[in-house]
């Protein structure tokens, strides 16, 4: 029988989908708007894939979703940018529509769990792991497994200093998303701002080291908690790599006192693939 699994990364604006064979490789890849989830897109698109899919024989469907995810693959929790989400049952219904096993997954537990299932983190070391993108979000693996709490939010980082009047948090002010805007009015990308601070512009040089010391805030309280071998960033902003994160590891220094921090700071490796195959992970664990 072929070991061939379907995975799904189902984020704030589309859905990647890949075909990962018995040799660990994307064979077929794909993606799709979410639609803000209109009219139910999200799962209408998982089973209109998965029907197109069914050539290569699938043993399997891993799906990785921004949200958290409970015990019977459902959605607990969905924030503002994934409409009438929260309460999907993603695995029974692609359970019963397929007959097949189907398992799901945080999409930054997927992003960790998919780095170190590719061999490119030590399993046996403490890591934590953020994604910046649309929000911000969390991941923590120790021991050999991934923790998420006794209700299954632990992680929650986005949502550090929420404050309901104005409905404000980390992420609202601080996820790349966020950063975007804030460049916008000056006409640029972040990835436009980042070229103008390598070349040495002093106004997005500002930008650009106000923006880290912001992140490097809470990355050293997370540091602070865990002490931990390995802290990985991920998301579209880790491409920019030794330039960001020598600035991160500088204010996370500053944040902290002298010789505490000992944590490794490390990129993502894999980028938009890295969902995929964690989310592939959880059926060889």
């Amino acid at each position: 029988m072929d070991n061939n699994y379907l995975a799904f990364d189902i984020g704030g604006t589309s859905i990647k989908y890949g075909v990962i064979d018995k040799n660990l490789q994307v064979v077929d890849y794909g993606t799709a708007p979410t639609n803000n989830n209109e009219n139910n897109t999200i799962v209408k698109t998982l089973i209109d894939v998965t029907k197109q899919k069914k050539e290569f024989n699938l043993r399997g469907i891993g799906i990785s979703t921004a949200g958290r995810v409970g015990k019977q693959g459902e959605i607990l929790y969905a924030g503002p940018t994934v409409k009438d989400y929260q309460g999907m049952q993603l695995k029974k219904i692609l359970e019963e529509a397929f007959e097949i096993p189907v398992k799901v997954i945080n999409d930054v537990d997927a992003a960790l769990m998919g780095e170190i299932f590719k061999g490119n983190l030590d399993y046996q070391k403490s890591i934590y792991c953020i994604a910046l993108g649309t929000g911000i979000g969390g991941a923590f693996y120790y021991d050999g497994k991934l923790l998420n709490g006794a209700h299954g939010l632990a992680n929650s980082v986005g949502y550090l200093n929420f404050q309901q009047i104005g409905n404000s948090s980390f992420e609202s002010k601080f996820s790349t998303l966020a950063f975007q805007h804030q460049v916008a009015q000056y006409g640029v990308t972040v990835p436009e701002a980042f070229s103008a601070a390598r070349a040495g512009e002093e106004f997005y040089v500002s930008l650009i080291n106000q923006w880290c010391e912001a992140l490097a805030k809470e990355i050293a309280n997370i540091c602070l908690l865990l002490d931990l071998d390995i802290f990985l960033i991920g998301g579209a902003v880790s491409r920019q790599g030794a330039f960001f994160t020598d600035k991160i590891k500088y204010y996370v220094n500053e944040k902290m006192p002298d010789g505490m921090f000992q944590t490794e700071l490390k990129i993502a490796t894999l980028q938009d693939l890295s969902q995929l195959f964690g989310a592939v992970s959880l059926f060889y664990a």
